[in-house]
């Protein structure tokens, strides 16, 4: 694992979130298009923007010398905290990151009032799930033909 830091993104970086997001999102084999297309329409500079206005705590991002290296992006829900995304750049990957990031949002659940994560993933997202799972994670229930008629693991985390 990488030690990583790991703070709040600066409304300077959320165009460079977007971008990440999209391309981490948009080769993923795991969903199919119209899931791919809604997501990258959610996850925009201004829709980013909007959530860390409300919530300042939203978007985490770490970084290295060549710019942004990994995103976790999340939403406070009546005293849960839903995951939406995480992820890392490509030339970042391999080195824990992907944990780093979700343990860094567990360290803002007393910030946000919250005492648990909720979050899904592809049954086929065998990266995702293996980060979950690492994290203390645990698989709540499978949701088949799902969003977009796909399957999908329900997750949580409590503290």
């Amino acid at each position: 694992m990488i030690a990583a830091a790991i703070t709040p993104a600066a409304p300077h970086e959320l165009s460079d979130v977007a971008a990440l997001m999209r391309a981490t999102i948009e080769p993923l084999r795991y969903y199919n298009a119209p899931a791919i297309a809604a997501e990258l329409r959610k996850y925009t500079a201004q829709s980013l923007g909007a959530r860390t206005a409300d919530d300042a705590l939203a978007v985490l991002v770490s970084r290295d010398d060549a710019g942004l290296t990994g995103f976790c992006v999340s939403r406070f829900d009546d005293g849960t905290i839903w995951l939406d995304w995480f992820g890392v750049a490509e030339r970042a990957r391999g080195r824990g990151l992907g944990g780093a990031l979700i343990s860094a949002l567990k360290d803002t659940l007393p910030a946000r009032d919250a005492h648990k994560i909720w979050c899904d993933s592809r049954t086929e997202n065998v990266e995702s799930r293996a980060t979950l799972d690492r994290a203390g994670f645990r698989c709540i229930t499978t949701l088949t033909d799902h969003w977009y008629h796909q399957d999908y693991f329900l997750w949580e985390w409590c503290r």
